[in-house]
């Protein structure tokens, strides 16, 4: 890069999808941002009014980002986004495209960024599909919903330019049949390349033996990520493998309803809670095999992450996409399939020592360090961003 390109004024790029936690979402746009040239691209990044401070917001500072709050809640006003929209891009010409990274269908962003000419609108899917709770919403509340699926439908179909997705069946979810462009799920290689000076250094500092063997389960604590499932296959596990230990790396609604789980189980004294944690890279290589019994998913990050380190992994076949299995490390069970049966699989997995060292090549090989991943990501950003007059 010739040193008059990189004095030139960055583009500026607005995310949206960062929310307050440490999810995947949030994992890959910050390991995107910090992989960027930030002399070429500048992410700023739009924000609820009622959304806490991010679990990023001091990173984005220092890395020259901006957090704007523009945005408002379903329960304040879908029209006050609207209005402060559209007077927020009218106010920052330096914005010359919107990266809206959804989980469900929305593509509000997208639309008033089309109003107001900015050239480069892209929707991100990261997943493959959403809670439902329409048995709970009253018929007059669901029918409001109905029509505003209809009008987001629309905003889906005309607002964006282009259509991202992290893998086949998250775009199938949200834009059935449209052209896509697959964007890997890309992770710091480095930091998740297996060191067993880490490991015993984490496996000390957590209290585990040596001998203990190490579930790990990463994840928000909500309907989606099936964790009282998850509860129930531990339960079966334990009894085939007597010395093991879950360890739950998250939060969320469901951690009270977890809890009674595991009372009534009797397998309190062999599941602990770690809450959100800024080191998952080295709780990684403490642990000896990852489970994901989600309802939906996509391609999800965490999978990436565990292969990378070397780690068994257990997915649920209706959530993760096949096009996760980046090394022979995963295995898919169905979600009708029994607990016991997971804990079997569980326990011939663990019991298949590999040489966890070598798995942070294959990742590269497939395309998923970050580095590849954002260079692809800036070099579109640079060839479709502008403004029209």
């Amino acid at each position: 890069m010739t040193a008059s390109m990189r004095q030139q004024t960055p583009i500026h790029i607005a995310q949206w999808g960062l929310l307050g936690g440490r999810g995947g979402i949030e994992s890959f746009i910050m390991d995107c941002y910090r992989h960027i040239d930030r002399s070429l691209v500048q992410f700023d990044f739009l924000e609820s009014h009622d959304e806490g401070p991010l679990a990023y917001e001091d990173e984005i500072k220092e890395l020259g980002g901006v957090v704007y709050r523009v945005m408002y809640s379903e329960r304040e006003s879908f029209h006050k986004s609207r209005s402060e929209l559209s007077r927020f891009y009218r106010n920052h010409r330096e914005i010359a495209g919107v990266h809206v990274h959804a989980n469900f269908p929305y593509a509000l962003p997208l639309r008033i960024a089309q109003n107001e000419g900015i050239a480069l609108r892209i929707l991100h899917s990261h997943n493959s599909g959403a809670a439902s709770r329409s048995g709970s919403v009253p018929l007059p509340k669901r029918l409001i919903q109905s029509m505003r699926s209809m009008v987001v439908g629309r905003q889906i179909d005309h607002a964006p330019t282009h259509y991202f997705a992290c893998s086949d069946i998250a775009a199938d979810y949200m834009f059935r049949g449209k052209p896509f462009q697959w964007i890997k799920n890309g992770i710091d290689t480095r930091r998740f390349a297996f060191d067993d000076s880490v490991r015993t250094t984490v496996r000390s500092a957590l209290g585990i033996g040596d001998t203990t063997t190490v579930i790990r389960f990463c994840g928000r604590f909500r309907q989606q990520k099936n964790p009282l499932f998850l509860m129930r296959i531990f339960a079966h596990y334990r009894t085939l493998q007597p010395d093991s230990l879950l360890l739950l790396v998250g939060d969320g609604e469901l951690r009270s309803d977890m809890e009674d789980a595991i009372e009534a189980l009797g397998i309190g004294g062999h599941i602990r809670f770690l809450g959100e944690r800024a080191d998952v890279q080295s709780l990684y290589q403490a642990m000896d095999a990852f489970v994901l019994p989600s309802r939906y998913e996509g391609l999800p990050i965490v999978c990436v992450e565990a292969q990378c380190s070397g780690l068994p992994c257990l997915v649920s076949r209706e959530a993760v996409t096949e096009q996760a299995r980046l090394t022979d490390l995963m295995t898919y069970r169905s979600l009708n399939d029994a607990p016991e049966t997971w804990a079997t699989t569980l326990q011939d997995m663990t019991e298949d020592r590999r040489d966890r060292r070598r798995y942070v090549g294959r990742i590269r090989a497939a395309g998923f360090d970050m580095q590849d991943v954002a260079g692809e990501l800036q070099r579109f950003y640079l060839a479709h961003a502008g403004r029209q007059s």
